[in-house]
């Protein structure tokens, strides 16, 4: 574990340190240098001053964790979060520090129903991390006690005060015992930070650390707005578009990660996976593909590719939008590295929008709106890929083993034809404009009264009479359902080669699969739905079928 030598020389336990060895991490920022062993060694109160992407979740939270004794009988610590986003994203990184520390941790939020937490709340926490109003609501309802806590952080104060939370974070305070400690992380320090600084904390210091610097001026950020169901071929197409793309793909969840990086070598693509369940040796393998470029497309969530460190990256994805500010800081500053340029592409559904702006302005970044390419473009592109490769190869000379094979083909076909024959031979279908599927067009959409919305950013026309969800949208996309998931021992890609191999229809045209339990969705082109339907039915021998229209699912 020698890379940890800077944080052992922190003071961290044997413990702690190796959990920050699982998660990748190598040496501490600035912020966490500095923060760290204050928090561990001192007493005193502690406002730090760091921008969004320095590292400030680990630089409170390791301590925070070193310090508290597990399992007791109250709460140990308050985390409060400007937003719902932070606070689970908080919660997330905390919980990888403590899984060997078995510290119990939680989250709380409106937007979630809250007996669940009152629930959770009962059976016993030691560090709480929620928004300034959903704590206040469990303090009213007596749910939560921090009559006893000893630590209560505040992450990015100035913003919470920003959103008009200087109230409710003022009640909070004076709920808990005036012997706390209190750390309080921010941004900048207006007035009424240090106002709040001055009645609500004891003896403090200030540790203050500069950003990290991202080359941003290096960097072209830019987001695509499409349909939930769409994601995945704009995604492919802006891969395909380019003459050489060498990145990462970010995704929330391990199966999100799996499932698009199969998707993508389906379609050709050099392209794996790297996520918690991968043990150490595979996330060796898979690391070592992508930096000998073995691979050229990594699809990763945060916590696994922490750690990881790679040059000349051409592009960032973020397939999945950021929980907050801090994650996109960190995400793009992989591409545009040492003067070189890069891009940042972000894929939002409409109803993301406004969490994006939020990002924008919090980590100060500019991110401009492209259309994604369409399909004509990307053959265009692949056409103008071709020719070059070929001019290359005619530069190059030397094809002496390979002139007679080709005055033999002159002899039987014409120069043209047999031209067009060898790019068939080595190109196969990659110019066929049916390997890509339609786009929605949102724009249209938005002033379509029969389009809906709903609030995880999925898409389809309103049904006849209002009743239920349309399964068919606009490209002529089916939406199915089959009686098999994760008990049945299926995944999204096991799911996928089981429907191919029962219905003969291309896995490639099988699309938008989300995989439950007991059951399972997924999409193909209206023109395969009718002959898989009839398939399953016939197959089913006159009993229910395994696979319906998802219409028919209540």
């Amino acid at each position: 574990m020698t890379n940890l030598a800077k944080f052992r020389d922190l003071g961290l336990s044997e413990m702690m340190l190796n959990s920050l060895h699982k998660k990748g991490f190598e040496e501490p920022t600035p912020i966490q240098a500095q923060t760290i062993p204050f928090l561990l060694q001192n007493k005193k109160d502690l406002i730090g001053k760091a921008q969004t992407g320095t590292g400030k979740t680990a630089a409170f939270g390791i301590p925070l964790i070193e310090n508290i004794m597990p399992h007791s009988k109250h709460v140990q610590a308050i985390i409060l979060a400007p937003t719902r986003e932070l606070a689970i994203q908080v919660t997330e990184e905390l919980s990888s520090f403590a899984e060997e520390q078995k510290t119990r941790i939680i989250a709380v939020y409106g937007g979630q129903p809250i007996e669940r937490q009152i629930d959770r709340l009962r059976r016993g926490v030691d560090i709480v991390v929620g928004t300034p109003g959903r704590i206040l609501d469990h303090l009213d309802r007596k749910t939560l006690d921090i009559s006893k806590v000893s630590y209560i952080v505040l992450d990015e104060a100035d913003e919470m005060l920003n959103m008009g939370f200087v109230e409710d974070i003022e009640a909070i305070l004076k709920a808990a015992p005036k012997q706390r400690r209190t750390v309080l992380f921010s941004a900048t320090m207006p007035p009424h930070i240090e106002r709040l600084a001055k009645n609500y904390m004891n003896d403090y210091e200030v540790i203050s650390v500069a950003a990290e610097q991202i080359s941003r001026d290096n960097i072209q950020q830019i987001y695509f707005e499409v349909s939930q169901s769409d994601k995945f071929e704009a995604l492919f197409r802006i891969i395909d578009v380019e003459e050489s793309f060498y990145g990462m793909v970010f995704t929330r969840t391990k199966v999100d990660a799996d499932e698009i990086s199969h998707k993508l070598a389906n379609r050709g693509c050099r392209a794996e996976a790297i996520h918690g369940d991968l043990s150490q040796g595979q996330r060796e393998k898979v690391l070592h593909k992508f930096k000998s470029k073995q691979i050229t497309i990594l699809v990763a969530t945060d916590v696994a590719a922490r750690g990881i460190d790679v040059d000349n990256l051409t592009h960032v994805i973020n397939y999945s939008l950021p929980q907050d500010p801090e994650s996109y800081v960190h995400r793009i500053g992989r591409t545009g590295r040492a003067g070189k340029s890069g891009t940042a592409i972000t894929l939002i559904t409409p109803s993301e929008y406004r969490k994006l702006t939020s990002i924008q302005r919090m980590a100060n970044a500019k991110i401009t709106k492209h259309k994604v390419p369409n399909v004509a473009e990307v053959i265009e592109s692949k056409k103008q890929r071709i020719k070059n490769s070929l001019a290359e190869i005619i530069e190059g000379g030397n094809f002496a083993d390979l002139e007679p094979i080709a005055e033999d083909m002159l002899k039987d076909s014409d120069a043209k034809t047999a031209l067009a024959a060898l790019l068939k031979l080595a190109f196969k279908d990659q110019l066929n404009e049916s390997n890509y599927s339609e786009i929605n067009d949102i724009g249209a959409y938005k002033k379509n009264k029969d389009f809906y919305y709903d609030d995880r950013g999925a898409t389809g026309h309103r049904p006849i009479g209002g009743q239920g969800r349309g399964y068919v949208d606009r490209k002529g996309t089916a939406r199915l359902f089959i009686a098999k998931g994760r008990n049945d021992n299926m995944d999204a890609r096991r799911l996928v080669d089981f429907i191919q191999s029962q219905t003969k229809v291309d896995q490639r045209r099988i699309d938008d699969v989300k995989v439950f339990d007991s059951f399972s969705f997924f999409a193909v082109p209206f023109e395969d739905a009718e002959r898989v339907l009839q398939i399953f039915q016939k197959q089913s021998g006159g009993r229910k079928s395994l696979v319906t229209r998802a219409k028919d699912k209540k």
